[in-house]
């Protein structure tokens, strides 16, 4: 028996044989006959849910590649999942569901269920699997990943995204030889994208390019511990297993609990891995992250402004100079504000504003704010405590710690016992109690600044030590989603010291990520060139801030800056007061034009054209509707190759567009068919010239359909409330 699930371009396709094994049959193109893969034998067929006896019994040389393994009350791992039932589901929407109930015969107080969904107009499918122990005995979870099968192809090359703070999502390829093993993961507890981004890109086949080749893109929904793994076996298959990592930490589920693993997401593309992004970047925008399709606000974040040193005056000052700016929506005020934060020694926990800075509270911030019609925003860290706060003196048993050693400080603050329920209740009460005695915040900065290093919990028992990493993050999740519940008119920006929580399972209960603390945008072009091949414009915070540039100390112009943070939400992370009228002209002007465009690439569909991982330039385009826009950069070129060619994609081959350059800079204009008017396909056969003139140089290409009244792009207003 054969059961499909089937989307606009993709089929995945199950096996029930006749001794119950549920079995992967296909992944692949929409068949016009789906049941034809039952006697195409594509040889790919693996268990749905492989356990440790699976992988032993096909050949006899398999190790490693089940995806459940469980020690059992009698002491062995010797489980193997058969067919129970299944039934099938179907939303209102594009959405079709398969549910399947899968037990062992003879250890059936496991249960496992597993909910495979086939999104139709996104073309990609989810899988969620629950484990549920229905006897009275512990279950240990060796490994109990979320998502496993078995490829065939000629060649794979794998995309990974890796990094370091102030370097998050570099982009790394490779081939993965036969007999070899690739694995992505982290073990950091909570910054999870720091070391690599718990998602992927495969080749099948010949490497593929963004428009063409055979790719498999998947991305786990998680913010903890993971391991993506990647086995080129000697018989030309590759096993892929994703999920949690239970390898230093095994689970113990207790008699009569349930454990939800997470989600996996899983597309395949036959036409390159720029269709594949697009096709998570909608199923985000649309399904997953709040408010998704819907406008980010241009902001303006205090810290590189201002750092610790706020108070109420300065503030006022700077929400006042914001509204001069005339394109800023939202004032942030960053790190320093509550307790005796002077500095990052002390006070975290304790969110109260610091009297001595705020003497009437955060109120008068919040209603100047309105006044001039702006929204205002706060920064915070939930998760973590100070030793040297009141938290800490009431309460030091509530930060993870080890008996008998001394706590390992990091940034001089500790990470607070989520696993602990006075603890949440803790972090639930206090931050509600802040929004509520201050309606008028609508934005929230989530910073989680440490990794775990010392995963003990004076509240857990023994036997329970080695469940904190995972029960850490769903208590993060529960936390999260009952301040959305509490607060919906709240958005929630995610930030981990810049971009370390960049996931899925983020992506669900947070407006948008914090990228990186490095501004600089000529390291911005290869961060954000990553970020887009799994996360859409409107998620990914960009910010213009001064030049040189904090870290880097690198100078570069202020279209520069600009017109690469254009390419996410814009925001701006500077103090006003310090430009001249000059400057405060020009910004006022592109903060213009980003209001301008900024429906065209938030909600438009991405096509990277020019990689800067490849060479000295990076060009993209966003097409919505009857208008696109092209983002062109350059960091270095020699003299004798400044003038280029850019190729293009993504136009209407049969509209004719009006091509012009907005917000040139005293270089003028870099393009020579800037003025003209088109065909797209005359643009895509030909591409368009670009005549650089001197290092770090952009320019912003704008494509307009003849006769584009342009109401399909009309600006959508981003999210806005007004406290009453």
């Amino acid at each position: 028996m054969l059961l499909h699930l089937l989307t606009r371009h993709c089929q995945l396709s199950l096996a029930l044989q006749d001794d119950g094994a549920v079995l992967i049959r296909y992944l692949g193109p929409r068949l016009r006959h789906p049941d034809e893969v039952g006697a195409a034998d594509p040889g790919t067929d693996w268990p749905l849910v492989a356990t440790d006896l699976d992988e032993r019994q096909p050949f006899g040389n398999y190790s490693g590649e089940s995806l459940l393994n469980v020690r059992l009350p009698d002491g062995t791992a010797s489980l193997q999942l058969r067919y129970r039932s299944h039934r099938e589901e179907q939303d209102e929407g594009s959405c079709r569901r398969l549910v399947l109930e899968l037990v062992d015969a003879q250890h059936p107080t496991l249960r496992v269920t597993v909910t495979l969904s086939a999104w139709e107009e996104e073309d990609l499918f989810t899988q969620r699997i629950l484990l549920h122990n229905t006897g009275s005995d512990e279950l240990l979870l060796l490994r109990a990943d979320s998502f496993g099968m078995r490829l065939r192809a000629d060649a794979y090359h794998l995309s990974a995204f890796r990094g370091a703070w102030a370097g998050e999502n570099y982009l790394s390829e490779q081939r993965i030889e036969r007999g070899l093993c690739c694995t992505i993961g982290s073990r950091s507890g909570i910054q999870n994208a720091q070391a690599g981004t718990p998602a992927f890109l495969l080749s099948l086949g010949e490497r593929a390019s963004e428009e063409s080749g055979c790719c498999l893109l998947g991305a786990l929904c998680w913010s903890g511990d993971y391991e993506l793994s990647f086995k080129h076996s000697d018989y030309g298959h590759l096993y892929l297993r994703a999920g949690h990592d239970f390898a230093h930490s095994p689970y113990h589920l207790a008699g009569g609990q349930s454990l939800e693993l997470p989600e996996f997401v899983l597309t395949l593309s036959d036409r390159g891995k720029g269709e594949a992004s697009r096709r998570l970047h909608r199923y985000l925008r649309q399904r997953v992250l709040p408010r998704g399709g819907e406008l980010r606000p241009s902001l303006l974040n205090s810290w590189e402004g201002l750092h610790f040193d706020v108070n109420e005056r300065d503030m006022i000052a700077l929400i006042e100079d914001c509204a001069g700016l005339s394109g800023v929506d939202l004032v942030v005020l960053d790190d320093g504000w509550f307790g005796r934060r002077d500095d990052d020694t002390s006070s975290l926990g304790d969110w109260q504003p610091d009297a001595r800075k705020f003497p009437r509270g955060l109120t008068p911030l919040c209603d100047r704010a309105r006044e001039l019609g702006l929204r205002f925003g706060l920064w915070v860290e939930p998760e973590m405590v100070s030793p040297r706060s009141e938290l800490a003196r009431r309460h030091p048993d509530w930060a993870l710690r080890l008996p008998s050693r001394p706590p390992k400080e990091e940034r001089h603050q500790l990470v607070l016992d989520l696993c602990n329920p006075a603890v949440q209740d803790y972090i639930l009460q206090s931050m509600a109690r802040l929004l509520r005695d201050c309606p008028g915040i609508s934005y929230i900065k989530w910073d989680c600044n440490r990794k775990i290093s010392d995963a003990g919990s004076s509240w857990l028992p023994p036997a329970r030590q080695s469940n904190i990493p995972f029960d850490y993050i769903t208590a993060y999740y529960r936390i999260m989603r009952e301040l959305r519940r509490q607060f919906p008119q709240v958005s929630f920006q995610c930030c981990s010291a810049g971009g370390a929580r960049l996931d899925l399972g983020a992506a669900a209960l947070h407006e948008e990520f914090w990228l990186s603390d490095n501004t600089d945008p000529h390291d911005r072009l290869r961060m954000q060139w990553s970020a887009s091949h799994f996360f859409p414009a409107n998620a990914i915070g960009c910010h213009v801030t001064a030049s040189p540039n904090l870290y880097t100390k690198r100078a570069s112009s202020l279209k520069f800056r600009f017109d690469v943070a254009l390419a996410g939400r814009l925001g701006l992370e500077l103090d006003p007061r310090k430009l001249s009228d000059e400057e405060r002209r020009a910004l006022r002007e592109r903060l213009s034009l980003a209001r301008e465009l900024r429906p065209i690439v938030q909600l438009g569909d991405l096509y990277r054209l020019v990689s800067p991982y490849e060479g000295p330039d990076c060009a993209l385009l966003c097409r919505r509707g009857t208008r696109a826009l092209l983002i062109a950069c350059t960091t270095q070129r020699v003299f004798t190759h400044q003038h280029t060619r850019l190729p293009l994609r993504g136009l209407d081959a049969e509209a004719r567009y009006r091509i012009s350059e907005p917000g040139q800079d005293e270089a003028g204009s870099l393009c020579p068919l800037s003025g003209r008017e088109l065909g797209g396909d005359t643009l895509m056969a030909t591409g368009l010239p670009i005549r650089w003139s001197r290092p770090l140089q952009s320019c912003l290409i704008l494509f307009e359909a003849s006769g584009d009244d342009s109401e399909d792009d009309a600006e959508a207003a981003p999210h806005h409330s007004t406290p009453s």
